[in-house]
């Protein structure tokens, strides 16, 4: 024994007392021994932290075989030791049988130490077997929870024998529980069955780790995509390892991530190309850096604004409502700005351009036009034709006499350029001396 053992004694006889403590030092028994000799005593001291228990079989008032009851009640995994003179071959036979752990004469004390020496070793192993057992118990249960939460289904692959053992969640995913590696490829249709039989001979052959998607078909008639992950690497003999997985919703998403990614790319080449075409315009219709500098920055947040509309709404589109409401926000009142129209809603290519030209209608009137005075009004109307074709009218009145241009500024090379190249439109501009009317026909996709 390493370290000190507790042991509990149910001993009348101080004398007998004293003797197994002597015989327990000769054994090399380093313990402290705790002596009682009544029922209530014996009860009691089971609740204390003892490593053994050594009991006498005839008591006055109790006896040995009650003592084993009370203790494999309450300590079950106690080594129990019958220390009597009185015990027959018959009776140390049923104490056996009742759980006492050993039995020995008081006229054979020198076996004491030795007994004692063999079962607080054997219950220290039943411990650490026990403790070993639970550590493992938790461990399952930690797995099979991690395996619940991630969906996974595991099996056992023996390629030799091409036995195939599937756990109840992989059963659940493939819909069906077959018995080797071949039934489940035969669950596989089309070219799939033959490169997945491929991949699982070459597995096979090379001892190697394989990762791999298939295509299950359903009863139900959808297609399920199932990944195989299995190692043949770690398995001992020829059994391997692995897990299914239904991978079906990742797939779509990762589909539609890619969808997206190229959509962006193309909305942002789309709006790169709009900045660098408005630089341009800018610089060619400007009277100076400062003129630029000031005509860049709103125009770039006029396309901002435009974007956030957009973001809003997930980049499905927008009403042109909202677009035409979003550039004349400052001047929309019922006396300056009437706005008449159903609701139309822009696909993201159209509503960009579209409202970039708004923008510079509303500028241009604010600058020059009707809404550079109080008096001044805008009035703008929209329509379908034909369920796609888009008339949008522009038509300013009450503000200083219109006098045509004598050079095309930016707003005049947007409407007819960049709006006539990005969206095909047809644009219309009249210089009225009452107010410039603007047209603008485009079809809109179907």
């Amino acid at each position: 024994m390493t370290g000190k053992a507790s042991i509990l004694l149910l001993e009348d006889s101080a004398l007998d007392a004293d003797l197994v403590a002597e015989h327990l030092r000769r054994g090399g028994i380093t313990h402290d021994l705790h002596r009682v000799w009544t029922r209530e005593d014996f009860a009691a001291a089971l609740d204390g932290d003892y490593d053994l228990i050594l009991a006498d079989y005839t008591l006055p008032t109790f006896d040995g075989m009650s003592a084993l009851k009370l203790a494999r009640v309450a300590r079950p995994d106690l080594p129990f030791i019958f220390v009597s003179a009185t015990l027959g071959e018959e009776i140390a036979v049923e104490a056996l049988k009742d759980g006492a752990t050993d039995y020995v004469l008081k006229t054979r004390l020198q076996r004491l130490g030795p007994c004692v020496s063999r079962a607080l070793r054997e219950a220290k192993e039943r411990g650490a077997l026990r403790d070993a057992e639970t550590q493992l118990d938790q461990s399952r249960a930690r797995l099979d929870a991690a395996l619940e939460i991630a969906g996974l289904g595991t099996f056992e692959w023996c390629a030799c024998r091409d036995a195939l053992v599937l756990d109840a969640r992989a059963r659940d995913i493939l819909r069906a529980a077959p018995q080797s590696m071949a039934a489940l490829i035969a669950l596989v249709d089309g070219p799939e069955r033959g490169a997945l039989r491929d991949v699982l001979d070459d597995a096979a052959k090379g001892r190697t780790r394989l990762e791999t998607d298939f295509a299950l078909p359903l009863p139900t008639g959808d297609v399920r995509s199932i990944m195989m992950i299995c190692d043949l690497t770690s398995g001992k003999g020829d059994a391997a390892y692995g897990v299914l997985f239904d991978v079906t919703d990742r797939r779509a998403a990762e589909r539609q991530q890619a969808l997206v990614m190229r959509e962006l790319h193309h909305r942002v080449k789309n709006s790169l190309a709009s900045v660098q075409s408005i630089i341009n315009f800018t610089l060619r219709t400007s009277d100076g850096m400062e003129d630029f500098a000031q005509s860049i920055r709103r125009r770039i947040r006029s396309l901002a604004s435009s974007h956030t509309l957009l973001t809003d709404n997930n980049w499905s589109g927008i009403g042109l409502r909202q677009v035409v409401l979003s550039e004349l926000a400052a001047y929309a009142d019922a006396r300056r700005v009437t706005l008449e129209g159903p609701d139309i809603y822009l696909p993201a290519d159209t509503a960009l351009p579209l409202a970039l030209a708004i923008h510079e209608m509303t500028t241009n009137a604010a600058k020059y036009g009707s809404l550079s005075v109080a008096s001044g009004k805008v009035a703008a109307q929209w329509r379908l034709e034909n369920g796609n074709v888009l008339h949008f009218d522009w038509q300013e009145s009450g503000g200083p006499i219109v006098v045509p241009p004598t050079r095309r500024g930016f707003g005049s090379i947007l409407l007819e350029q960049a709006l006539g190249q990005q969206l095909d439109a047809s644009v219309e501009q009249v210089f009225d001396p009452g107010g410039v009317r603007i047209s603008i026909v485009t079809h809109l996709p179907h």
